[in-house]
């Protein structure tokens, strides 16, 4: 009787979590099969990554080669891995046949789990019913989960408070059961999103600063901190699987990138566009800056604040009162703090820096954290943090029906808060039949189709060209600049690995100008026409043979720059980190290399490292012998160039230039015009 009345309030709170979560998806869960929450890019790119986990054993090496960014490797490792979520996904996509219903079972669950493990926490912290259901649905339809209803990974953050509640229990009854909870907690959510494997292994930190030092004995540190090690060990093949996929492509996130990703000190006054109630409030027009908490969880934090204060003043009775390690003081406190940390390395105010850096600068000093792309994303536990806040307040009051009745009133406001005033669905595209000996599929328009493109390999497992992830393939921006100036040499390129689909929307190309590019390529044939889309397939086309370069390097004497002067020096510095640049390619850009005397120049070979995206769209090479008279020896577009030099070497990714010339000085001039890219070289390599 008694585990049954324990029961019983769970199975209340679990029923009212899923007829919440089926009114605030509605009607998703008619729809499962079919309809896909948000219509960005995200949910299919999700979708996609669910599926090829199924496909390929998870950390071998056909599963980190998944089937997108054609023909490059380890693509997996572009992106989260999520592997966090296949114990949901893989039952129902192996049920179902079908990865949306993976998708949207995930989708359905975060926000049931996530309520029900904020109910776990609460309840271990005060045991009240009534509190602890406050905290499950200020954590489980916060604002802030409305702002990113794109991003399953965020949404799947239910193991944190297993893991804090695991921790309260082991602390208060020292059961290693606990610390093996906690530990298994860590790891699941560390599966799910790789954000939480470093935002949550902070709070962790310091909640053992906080609870733990003084209170537990050497013994109860000793096993949780095993168990956690333990766990931190079975992480490890994917921590070395991104570092080794990473160093070859030599990808890591730039300071620039880290502070654009972070929120916004005003994004505290910006609420979700679907809001309901709070729509109009936007104060910052920031994406990952819609930080608004709502107003009811303030007004509660507020009004508990007060009533404490009163309470401690009169218990004083002339003398000091000393503070206590409290439970709420640590909430409240860590809200605040883990919202400074999402504030990033170099806070802003509505876009102004405030001159000074954030405590992230400090985290970034940490292994790992210099790579974390969104700081904004630590905003999540701070919704935790003040929705078991919250609940610790509620739990305060000492007459049950007010207690009751205030926690009644509470949860309508969060449900205010956060509930949307539209739930967007969208219908993801439809499959194609794959040609029976086609390797692999373009979708054009080239980038705005892409992760259909990529959606749509789930049908028939075809690679594709396409790529959307959170890094990119090296070969992609020259191929997009290929393709959307139709050259007509990148289908028969793209052909040479072998007969080739091209599907192209219609919708995209009203005037027909993709198809009838598409129809020009050589053995180009029509393979289905529909209302929405063509597709087409080109024949094996033989491999043009690639110009390699050989020579031993020359010495450069000495470098000039038409711009930015005091960096050009780094291009000879055999470092592929550090780089030359200029701001911006308006076509008089020129970079000069002395030799000290006249050489045989082979060739020239411009590394761009990791800024693929900035090759020189047009350029000429210029030799002499004295620096006075010059002789143009090649010159046109290096798209392609770029191109075969990502596929050769996508760590370097050099540019191969031929020149077969005796000359003492080499010029290179980029005479194209691009306004959104700067022309950066990161190593120049004169040949002999």
């Amino acid at each position: 009787m008694r585990t049954g009345g324990r029961a019983i309030p769970i199975v209340i709170v679990t029923v009212a979590l899923v007829a919440l979560t089926c009114a605030y998806t509605w009607p998703l869960l008619l729809n499962v099969r079919s309809l896909i929450p948000d219509d960005s890019n995200d949910p299919l790119l999700v979708t996609w990554m669910l599926w090829w986990s199924t496909k390929a054993v998870p950390l071998t090496a056909p599963w980190w080669n998944a089937p997108a960014f054609y023909p490059a490797t380890g693509v997996f490792a572009f992106s989260e891995h999520m592997l966090g979520l296949a114990p949901i996904t893989v039952p129902v996509i192996a049920a179902t046949g079908s990865p949306l219903a993976g998708y949207n079972t995930a989708f359905f669950l975060s926000y049931v789990a996530s309520g029900l493990s904020a109910y776990f926490l609460a309840f271990a912290l005060c045991r009240r019913h009534s509190a602890a259901f406050v905290a499950a649905t200020a954590y489980a339809f916060a604002p802030y989960r409305l702002s990113h209803a794109a991003h399953l990974q965020l949404l799947s953050s239910y193991w944190m408070p297993v893991a804090l509640a695991a921790l309260h229990r082991y602390l208060a009854t020292n059961h290693h059961r606990w610390a093996v909870l906690f530990a298994v907690a860590w790891l699941m959510q560390a599966l799910s999103s790789g954000y939480y494997f470093f935002f949550l292994s902070v709070l962790v930190v310091l909640w053992l600063g906080w609870f733990a030092v003084g209170r537990m004995g050497l013994r109860q540190l000793a096993i949780v901190s095993g168990c956690w090690a333990i766990a931190a060990m079975l992480m490890l093949p994917v921590v070395l699987g991104y570092r080794r996929i990473h160093q070859q492509y030599g990808m890591k996130r730039s300071f620039v990138e880290m502070v654009n990703y972070s929120a916004d000190v005003a994004g505290l006054l910006s609420a979700p566009r679907a809001s309901l109630v709070w729509n109009h409030v936007h104060l910052v027009d920031k994406f990952e800056s819609e930080t608004f908490p709502g107003l009811t969880i303030p007004v509660l934090l507020a009004a508990g604040a007060v009533v404490a204060w009163r309470r401690r003043k009169h218990q004083r009775n002339g003398g000091r009162v000393p503070l206590r390690r409290s439970e709420i003081l640590f909430y409240s406190a860590m809200a605040v703090l883990m919202w400074l940390f999402a504030l990033g390395p170099a806070p802003t105010v509505s876009g102004r820096p405030v001159g000074m850096p954030g405590p992230y600068a400090l985290l970034m000093h940490m292994p790992g954290f210099d790579e974390v792309r969104v700081t904004a994303r630590l905003w999540m536990l701070s919704v935790l943090c003040l929705a078991v806040a919250a609940a610790l307040v509620i739990a305060r009051i000492d007459s049950p029906r007010r207690r009751r009745l205030a926690a009644g009133v509470a949860v309508l406001g969060i449900l205010a808060d956060g509930w949307p005033g539209t739930f967007a669905l969208s219908t993801p595209p439809a499959f194609v039949p794959k040609p029976s000996d086609t390797v692999a599929r373009l979708g054009l328009p080239f980038h705005e189709t892409d992760v259909k493109s990529m959606y749509r390999s789930i049908g028939d497992n075809l690679p594709v060209f396409n790529g959307y992830s959170g890094y990119i393939a090296p070969h992609y921006p020259p191929l997009r600049d290929l393709l959307e100036r139709r050259d007509p040499a990148i289908l028969p390129r793209l052909a040479a690995f072998g007969p080739i689909e091209v599907t192209l929307e219609h919708q995209l190309d009203p005037t027909g100008e993709w198809r009838r590019f598409v129809a020009a390529a050589p053995g180009a044939r029509l393979l289905m026409s529909r209302t929405d889309l063509s597709a087409f397939e080109i024949p094996r086309q033989p491999v043009a043979p690639r110009v390699m370069l050989h020579g031993p390097v020359l010495p450069i004497a000495e470098l000039t720059a038409s711009v930015n002067q005091p960096d050009i020096n780094a291009v000879k510095d055999n470092d592929l980190v550090t780089r030359w640049h200029s701001a911006e390619q308006r076509g008089d850009e020129t970079v000069v290399a002395d030799l000290g005397a006249t050489r045989h120049v082979s060739g020239v070979l411009l590394c761009q490292g990791t800024y693929a995206s900035q090759y020189p769209r047009e350029l000429s090479v210029d030799v002499s012998s004295d620096g006075t008279t010059w002789s143009t020896t090649w010159s046109g577009r290096t798209a392609m160039l770029t191109f075969e030099g990502a596929l050769a070497d996508p760590r370097a990714v050099p540019i191969g230039i031929s020149i077969q010339r005796d000359a003492r000085f080499v010029r290179l001039r980029q005479t194209g015009a691009e306004e959104t890219r700067g022309w950066t070289i990161v190593e120049l390599l004169v040949l002999g």
